[in-house]
């Protein structure tokens, strides 16, 4: 959260306007994917992000910070027979004491990029566990 917060740019407020969807394509397997965004979120502070495997959705709650609240929304699809394109969504909210919370874009291109680079690490670290299987009880 305080990557986010610390790496904005100038806020423009667009309360009509859905948030930005930014897109990159990686070549992992979904599971490894969507393990390494929750590790990423869970380390970048949201407690108990909401993983959704059947659709490849990863949700969080909003987190408030001063009078800025964030939720991050990903989505992994397959579109090819190795590739997987990782949909990310950040929506931004600037509490106003007039209006309440009213969307606002903090971040640029760049941030979306790092974030997407920051994915992509958290991911090897997935691929590097080993992979534990059950063991067969012994009746």
């Amino acid at each position: 959260m305080i990557f986010l917060l610390s790496a904005c740019d100038e806020e423009s407020e667009s309360s009509e306007e859905p948030p930005e969807k930014h897109f990159r394509v990686y070549e992992f397997n979904e599971k490894y994917i969507i393990r390494g965004i929750v590790n990423l979120l869970k380390e970048k502070g949201y407690a108990d992000p909401k993983v959704d495997y059947e659709n490849g959705k990863v949700e969080t709650d909003f987190i408030i910070v001063g009078n800025i609240r964030t939720r991050i929304e990903t989505t992994v699809k397959k579109i090819g027979q190795r590739e997987k394109e990782v949909t990310l969504v950040i929506t931004t909210e600037k509490n106003t004491k007039k209006e309440g919370w009213k969307r606002t874009k903090i971040l640029g291109k760049d941030q979306f990029d790092q974030f997407f680079d920051e994915i992509e690490m958290y991911v090897y670290r997935e691929l590097a566990k080993p992979e534990v299987k059950e063991v067969p009880k012994v009746p």
